[in-house]
């Protein structure tokens, strides 16, 4: 592989491969249902939703494609890249001009839009609103907590998002439009919502040359549950899936001909994710904290394997994801060479932390380690800092130096600020203490809850949480002493830098073992070298087999763990850390709240459940009344 096919930039959606182009029709009994492929894999099913001006897009179906915020369309087509449904029994494809669609995302303080550009030879709907499904339309599926389950999202009732269908005119299946009432509790089945141009969903779409195209938008508060407090913005991230319906007119459908069984000719998905079968609300339900927390569902393949079929196109577990762009003014900027061991389809947590960082307003670059060492130094030109991924095996960023011949850290001279979550690549960076042999010796530096003799028990509990020990750092500022940054328990990076390294956090609260340390420019490594530029070793862990056997996921991460990242990134760049800032100036007519750093929020009591306000700064009260409010502003870094 050259370095230029090494060496991809990421724009707004994560890698995706080039459709094939298939011009004769395609051998769909042939096609296995249970089969993985782009539709499972994560870089191919990640995407970051850019944040753009309200309403800058007008849901007219005209589709202005410079409207979405640069984002990069979506082609979905049978043959290359989509999951297909194997049913109904006479399905048909044709080729591209009988069906395959491009999709667009973007969202703003209110509403997420979906834009929609067909290839069809035949548009139809005769439907009622109810079995869109048997017609041209598109169809939605959200997980919008991002729990994974194996349900089917047209029973389990979701109190926001879930599945919907909107035919090529932009009309809505949960809608009755008889009625003009919410017609089906398999969409935000606990949100007052109506339809409409001047409702919480509205769609309008028509058919054109060759296809149709269409465009909907739905208000966040449809995804926005009042009791988990989430936010549609900032870098949240949401479970999200896209299909496609077809009809050609051949079923018994009032337009059809009747010669064949059904409307529908095919159905297929963006995504398809494996899911762990049998793990839904019920199970967990049944589970005690502990097992919860030891998420033993990963661990019993016997009766919770990972599948695909034909029920995940439903579920919240088959769902890809999508990552909301920041606000303008929690946005920072910078190139990230992000190297890691594919950069044809990263893996495990890679590509969503790369669409966080796009979000967030970074620059990423993803490289794939492994090539000549002159490959990365060249890679390395004209950006900002270096993001090494767990994922790499530690020696594909080392190279041979010196008599006897040891390998040292490709980097280790190079003026660029390096950030590494692979451990096991610092012994041989000289960021840690180490053997002489530069062999794995967990008492030194590692990953904490692994099964080797030397690993000190202190290090083999499950934990989530980290401590500060230099809460004035940059990196540490606006974070607890003892911060939680895993949702779950989870695996820390730990190792011995030293004295001159600047250690932000420690895995125990002695300050042993620091898992977040950095080296600013002129201090000394282990072996007495200095560094020409910012090196830290980043806490971010790895798969072990006591605590958590299987791989990183950035939903792992809590709030205060993705700002413990971000923060570090912000650093090794040179970017300043904003503290969140709030002030409050009362007049006759009310109060306005002035605020920086951070997204408003407010509760019913000082210590109660905090939920976000919608706005900017400043935000105006008028007339208040009703019960104390209190006020506060959450860092977003």
């Amino acid at each position: 592989m050259t370095a230029a096919q090494k060496n991809v930039l990421i724009a707004s959606t994560a890698t995706l491969l080039p459709c094939i182009a298939f011009s004769q029709a395609l051998d769909l009994a042939a096609v296995d249902p249970t089969a993985a492929g782009p539709w499972s894999e994560k870089a191919r099913t990640t995407l970051m939703v850019p944040k753009v001006a309200n309403d800058s897009i007008t849901a007219d179906g005209t589709l202005g494609l410079n409207e979405y915020g640069g984002f990069t369309g979506v082609t979905v087509t049978p043959g290359a890249n989509a999951w297909i449904l194997n049913w109904p029994e006479d399905r048909a494809w044709d080729g591209l001009k009988d069906s395959s669609f491009t999709f667009w995302l973007a969202h703003d303080d209110n509403y997420l839009y979906v834009g929609i550009k067909t290839q069809d030879d035949v548009v139809n709907s005769d439907d009622p609103n109810g079995n869109f499904w048997n017609d041209d339309a598109i169809e939605i599926v959200t997980d919008v907590l991002s729990d994974g389950f194996d349900n089917n999202t047209d029973l389990s009732k979701d109190p926001v998002g879930g599945h919907s269908y909107v035919n090529f005119q932009g009309r809505f299946s949960a809608w009755n439009e008889k009625a003009g009432a919410k017609g089906s509790p398999a969409w935000a089945n606990e949100v007052d919502w109506k339809y409409g141009s001047s409702g919480d969903v509205f769609g309008k779409g028509a058919g054109v040359a060759g296809g149709w195209q269409m465009e909907a938008r739905f208000h966040k508060r449809m995804f926005e549950s009042p009791t988990a407090g989430n936010k549609l913005r900032n870098g949240f991230r949401m479970g999200f899936n896209i299909g496609l319906d077809d009809d050609d007119r051949k079923g018994p459908g009032a337009n059809g001909n009747k010669t064949r069984s059904q409307d529908l000719e095919i159905q297929y998905f963006w995504a398809n994710r494996q899911r762990y079968k049998g793990f839904d609300a019920n199970y967990l339900g049944t589970l005690s904290a502990e097992e919860k927390a030891a998420q033993v569902w990963r661990t019993d393949p016997d009766n919770h394997p990972l599948v695909i079929d034909g029920m995940g196109r439903l579920s919240h577990g088959g769902t890809g994801e999508i990552i909301f762009g920041y606000d303008e003014n929690q946005k920072s900027s910078g190139k990230v060479l992000f190297v890691t061991s594919s950069s044809a389809s990263p893996i495990n947590s890679d590509p969503a932390l790369i669409a966080l960082l796009q979000a967030k307003g970074y620059s990423v670059t993803v490289f794939q380690a492994g090539g000549p060492p002159t490959e990365l130094r060249n890679a390395i030109v004209g950006h900002d800092v270096v993001f090494i991924s767990e994922t790499i095996g530690s020696g594909t960023v080392l190279e041979p130096i010196g008599d006897p011949v040891v390998q040292k850290f490709i980097l280790r001279d190079s003026n660029i600020p390096v950030i590494s979550a692979e451990a096991y690549m610092w012994d041989n960076a000289e960021w840690t203490e180490h053997p002489a042999d530069y062999s794995n010796e967990f008492s030194f530096f590692g990953n904490t809850g692994r099964t080797e003799d030397s690993q000190p028990a202190s290090l083999k509990d499950p934990v989530d949480s980290l401590y500060i020990r230099n809460v004035a750092h940059p990196i540490a500022k606006g974070l607890p002493a003892e911060a939680k940054v895993y949702s779950t328990p989870y695996s820390f990076n730990y190792g011995k830098p030293s004295a001159d390294a600047d250690v932000i956090a420690s895995t125990l609260s002695d300050g042993t073992y620091p898992t977040l340390f950095v080296y600013d420019k002129g201090d000394k490594l282990v072996d007495g070298s200095t560094v020409p530029n910012k090196r830290i070793g980043l806490f971010f862990g790895q798969a072990a087999s006591l605590v958590a056997n299987w791989a990183p996921e950035l939903g792992f991460l809590t709030e205060d763990g993705k700002t413990l990242l971000l923060n570090t990134i912000n650093y090794a760049i040179g970017q300043s850390t904003t503290l969140p800032k709030i002030a409050i100036d009362r007049s006759n007519a009310g109060f306005t709240i002035t605020y920086s750093g951070g997204t408003l929020q407010s509760a019913d009591s000082l210590n109660g459940t905090y939920s976000s306000e919608t706005g900017t700064s400043p935000l105006t009260i008028s007339s208040p009344t009703g019960p104390a409010r209190f006020y506060k502003v959450k860092s977003n870094q």
